[in-house]
């Protein structure tokens, strides 16, 4: 939204040709980084109205709640105080009808994605810039990863063959190939390739780069993206409308007013009180009595508390229902999965989530890239495929576009058993909506920028893309600097 914070110009890279950035080392502790600002369920206004002589056996008194606070099933922000009345109200009331769904995986470090997709039409230039790294062309060789033809590319591009179907964990064979289809953009063909998505100029470091791809703008702001989308789109009232499956809220859905959530998990919802004795045990089961105490005359603080917990132990223990809730699919055992199908469930929950984000990965392989590199791919790519298959038992396949990016991409040439900090990263969408296949121009190999892959789509471009088309708004109120066309449809 216009004027909702200042920005900052954007640094130049200047001479950084040498990559090997000193951020690296605190980067993975940096990706988020946003404390929530409130803590779900506890107004002081309902505090306020806790008789001093609560047992302490239930764990609670007026004192211990003003001394420490109280978590509950999510951490919030808002920039503004939240009627957690309405926030509970809104989160059910609000997913009664359907809508379209937006999930961002970021992947942590910058990814390489001339080793993810490889430029099978330019493979001798690709083997030369990388001899230690380069993947070998068909199937494994010499304790080498293969590749794997990409059907809709012309034998121009190969999977990286742990991207690819096969033996995976939990006896789980797909991978991002089943999802690729034949890369017409035609049925069965549901993923979308941008294989050079960044920005111009290049700033190679993670952190500036990082506020720019959540910010969706080339300035560091207060806000992300999704956020001011959110700002001007979302619900004033309902906390779960946006969701990072984290234990802090990714700075894509910080919005200046709207209410936004972080979920780690389902199995552990309770309200949990902070620096109390363990003999609190479960808070959310204490509550419950609260909410049927007599406020008495004019006690209109114990009357508001009464009823904030009566809603947020029902919201509380519906969440807990949701832990248990079968899955669509059978994902392989990663931390990754774990988060998709967390998202799925609450998309399916019927609690108005429209956004959902999740941060994993370390893909920053300054060496022992293929060690690295590798198994994260193969997890990525069978999560995505499991995802995909929940998604579709559920029934709601054709509502979710999920996106998969990183900060920036690597440099071309390796370094010996790595790359550096680069430019024109791969970006992907997912999802049965999604026009699939090579939607971005492959830059070639020839006539690079500084040593990197030159910026053939602007990632504001997907961005712009998204909102007009996915979640519906006016791309220009959202993303600062445009328009920027995408060159054709990202849905239908």
């Amino acid at each position: 939204m216009a004027g909702d914070d200042a920005p900052t110009p954007a640094t130049d890279p200047g001479a950084a040709e040498a990559i090997r950035c000193a951020d690296c080392a605190r980067s993975d502790s940096l990706v988020t980084g946003l404390e929530p600002v409130d803590r779900m369920p506890l107004p002081l206004e309902a505090a306020a109205g806790f008789p001093d002589g609560v047992p302490r056996a239930r764990g609670l008194s007026r004192r211990d709640f003003l001394r420490t606070g109280a978590f509950g099933v999510a951490s919030v922000y808002a920039a503004t105080r939240i009627d957690w009345t309405r926030a509970f109200e809104a989160a059910v009331a609000s997913g009664a009808e359907p809508a379209n769904h937006l999930v961002m995986i970021f992947l942590n470090g910058g990814n390489d994605g001339l080793n993810t997709v490889v430029p099978v039409a330019e493979y001798d230039a690709y083997r030369r810039a990388r001899p230690n790294l380069a993947r070998v062309l068909g199937p494994p060789a010499a304790g080498q990863v293969g590749t794997a033809p990409m059907p809709g590319t012309g034998d121009a591009h190969a999977w990286a063959s742990v991207c690819v179907s096969g033996p995976g964990n939990n006896g789980d064979t797909k991978g991002l190939d089943t999802l690729w289809g034949d890369g017409s953009g035609g049925p069965g063909s549901d993923l979308a390739l941008w294989p050079a998505a960044d920005y111009t100029p290049a700033n190679r470091s993670h952190f500036d780069s990082r506020d720019y791809w959540f910010a969706g703008a080339l300035e560091k702001r207060t806000t992300g993206w999704l956020g001011r989308w959110l700002d001007r789109y979302g619900s004033p009232d309902n906390p779960l409308q946006a969701v990072s499956i984290d234990s802090s809220i990714s700075k894509q859905i910080r919005a200046a007013q709207a209410p936004v959530s972080a979920v780690r998990a389902l199995s552990g919802v309770d309200f949990r009180v902070d620096r109390v004795s363990t003999r609190v045990g479960d808070a959310t089961e204490q509550m419950a009595p609260l909410a049927q105490v007599r406020a008495g005359r004019g006690n209109a603080g114990l009357a508001r508390a009464r009823d904030v917990y009566g809603r947020a132990v029902q919201v509380s223990r519906s969440l807990r229902a949701l832990s248990g809730a079968p899955t669509g699919a059978g994902y392989p055992n990663s931390s990754l999965s774990s988060r998709l199908q967390l998202a799925a469930i609450l998309l399916g929950a019927g609690l108005g989530v429209r956004v959902v984000t999740i941060d994993w990965g370390s893909f920053d392989t300054h060496g022992n890239q293929l060690g690295s590199q590798d198994p994260q791919l193969a997890t990525l790519s069978r999560a995505l495929a499991a995802f995909r298959d929940d998604l579709s038992a559920r029934g709601i396949e054709q509502r979710v576009v999920t996106v998969v990016f990183s900060e920036f991409g690597r440099r071309v040439a390796s370094n010996n058993t790595g790359t550096d900090h680069g430019a024109g990263g791969l970006m992907m969408a997912m999802g049965s909506a999604v026009r699939g296949g090579l939607r971005g121009e492959f830059p070639g190999l020839s006539v690079l920028d500084r040593g990197d892959l030159r910026v053939t789509t602007d990632f504001r471009a997907v961005y712009s893309a998204i909102v007009a088309e996915w979640l519906g708004g006016d791309p220009a109120a959202v993303i600062p600097g445009g328009p920027f066309p995408l060159g054709g449809p990202l849905v239908g």
